[in-house]
C-alpha cells in the first residue's frame, strides 16, 4: 500500500513502522459496486494476433512469455536459480502454543560464499498428525520479525536490527487499526487444524526502505550474472518463498504436495508473484494486495500507479517506475500474473472500505485470469458480483466489511479455504 501524510506521535510512528504512514482514508469510504470499468484486457499469444486457443499455446508460449514480460516491466528478475540451503537449526519450545506443537527457528543461506545472504524462518510443527503422516505447510511472510509473528521472543530478531514490537503504544495502534493478526498470527488454531506454520522477515533479505534496499539488492547482484540482477525488493521477497521451500520441503514432517503460500498487503504482491513463477505451491492466499498485486495496474481507483511507484520506488523495476505518469503503457497487467497460477487455487482477500487497494479491480483481473483457467479445465471465477461470497472455482475472490488490516474473521476464512483446497 502507499502513503499520505498523517498526524499524531504514536499514530504516525505505528502508520510508518508497517505500511509507509498508510492512508486512515482507505478505511473510512465503501468500494463501489456499480459502475465498474471495463473488465481486465484479454490474455493473448505472444504471437501479434494469435488466439489463446489450446492449453499447449499457454504452457509453452504464453506462461514464459508472461515471466520475461513481468520481470522486464514491473518486478525486475527474480532470483528464484539461487538455491537455499539450511545452515542451522534449534528447538525453541517444546510445548508451544500451549502444547499444540514445536516452535524450531532454522537459519537458512541463500548462494555459495562468504557474502551469501541469509534468513531465519520461524517453523511450528503441530503435534497431533499421527506417525507416518505429514503435514501441510503454510508459508507467511511478516511485518515486524519471527517473534512478534510467532509471539516466541525467544527467536531471533531480524539481523539486520530492523522489525517492530507487539509491545506498548505503538503495538496498540498497530491493532487497534489493522487488527490484531497483523502483529501475531491465530497460531493456536492453525496448529489446532494439523497445519505446520513457517514465518519469514523479509526484511532480513531485503529491507523495506529506499536507501537500504538498494545495498541490500547489490549483495544478490554480486552472486548473480548481470541480466539477472534483481532491481525491486518485490522480486527477492517473492523469491524468499520458494528458498524457504527449499529447505522446509526436505523435512520429513512436512508434505512438500500440499504447500500453501500467505501474505498480506506488500507481501500479497510477493506472494502472488511467486506462486506465478514457482509450481512447487499449491495455493496462495493474496491479502489486500492492492496495486502491483492483484488490482490491475490500469484502473483509475484505488492507490494510483504514481503514488505507489513515488512512495515505494524500491518495491519494483525502474521500468514499472516509469508507468507512473502513463499507467495506460505497460504491455501486461495483473490479471496475467493472477492467471499463471492456474490451475491452482488462489484467494483474494479484500475490505468493503480498504478502497485503497481497489477491491473494483481485484474482481476484474480474477475475471479477466479466469479464460486461462477454463482453458485448463478448472473453473476460475465463479462468482457473479464482489458481494457474491459463494465461491466454487479455483479463484476465490473474499471481501468482508471493514478496511485494511487481518483479522479473525480474515483467518478463518483463509483456513477454511486451505481446508477445502489442499485436503
Amino acid at each position: 500500500m502507499g502513503s499520505r501524510a498523517t498526524c499524531g506521535s504514536v499514530l504516525s510512528i505505528a502508520l510508518f513502522i508497517l505500511t509507509g504512514c498508510t492512508p486512515l482514508g482507505l478505511n473510512t469510504a465503501r468500494s463501489d459496486t456499480n459502475g465498474l470499468p471495463p473488465a481486465a484486457p484479454p490474455i493473448i499469444a505472444p504471437e501479434q494476433g494469435s488466439s489463446l486457443s489450446s492449453p499447449e499455446i499457454w504452457g509453452e508460449h504464453r506462461k514464459a512469455y508472461l515471466r520475461g514480460a513481468f520481470e522486464a516491466w514491473v518486478y525486475g528478475p527474480v532470483p528464484s536459480e539461487l538455491r537455499a540451503v539450511e545452515i542451522a537449526r534449534r528447538t525453541v519450545d517444546e510445548a508451544y502454543a500451549g502444547g499444540l506443537g514445536i516452535l524450531e527457528e532454522v537459519e537458512v543461506r541463500v548462494g555459495e560464499g562468504p557474502q551469501a545472504p541469509t534468513f531465519h524462518i520461524a517453523l511450528a510443527t503441530p503435534r497431533s498428525v499421527p506417525p507416518g503422516m505429514r503435514s501441510p505447510l503454510i508459508v507467511g511472510e511478516n511485518f515486524c520479525g519471527n517473534p512478534t509473528i510467532a509471539e516466541a521472543p525467544s527467536l531471533s530478531p531480524p539481523k539486520n536490527g530492523e522489525g517492530c514490537s507487539a509491545t506498548g503504544a505503538v503495538g496498540a495502534v498497530l491493532r487497534a487499526i489493522f487488527g490484531r493478526h497483523i502483529l501475531e498470527s491465530p497460531n493456536e488454531e492453525i496448529l489446532r487444524r494439523g497445519y505446520a506454520y513457517a514465518n519469514v522477515y523479509p526484511g532480513e533479505l531485503v529491507a523495506d526502505n529506499p536507501r537500504r534496499a538498494r545495498s541490500d539488492l547489490e549483495v544478490f547482484s554480486a552472486l548473480l550474472p548481470e541480466s539477472r540482477r534483481p532491481r525491486g525488493a518485490i522480486a527477492v521477497w517473492a523469491a524468499a518463498f520458494g528458498w524457504s521451500l527449499d529447505v522446509l520441503e526436505e523435512d520429513p514432517r512436512i508434505d512438500p504436495a500440499r504447500t500453501a503460500i500467505y501474505g498480506h498487503s506488500r507481501h500479497g504482491k510477493a506472494a502472488l508473484l511467486a506462486g506465478a513463477l514457482d509450481s512447487r505451491i499449491e495455493a496462495v492466499i493474496a491479502h489486500q494486495s492492492g496495486r502491483g498485486g492483484a488490482s490491475l495496474t490500469r484502473s483509475r481507483t484505488g492507490e494510483t500507479l504514481t503514488r505507489i511507484t513515488s512512495s515505494y520506488p524500491h518495491w519494483f523495476d525502474p521500468n514499472f517506475v516509469r508507468f507512473g505518469m502513463r499507467p495506460d503503457d505497460p504491455p501486461i497487467d495483473q490479471h496475467m500474473l493472477i492467471a499463471m497460477l492456474a490451475p491452482r487455487p488462489v484467494l483474494l482477500g479484500n475490505g468493503w472500505r480498504d478502497v485503497w487497494s481497489d477491491p473494483n479491480s481485484a474482481f476484474r483481473a480474477a475475471a479477466g485470469a479466469t479464460v486461462v483457467y477454463d482453458l485448463l479445465g478448472v473453473p476460475g471465477l465463479t462468482q457473479r458480483g464482489m458481494s457474491d461470497q459463494s465461491s466454487e472455482g479455483a479463484i476465490d475472490y473474499y471481501i468482508r466489511p471493514g478496511g485494511h488490516g487481518v483479522t479473525e474473521g480474515d483467518w478463518k476464512r483463509f483456513m477454511d479455504f486451505l481446508d477445502h483446497r489442499l485436503r
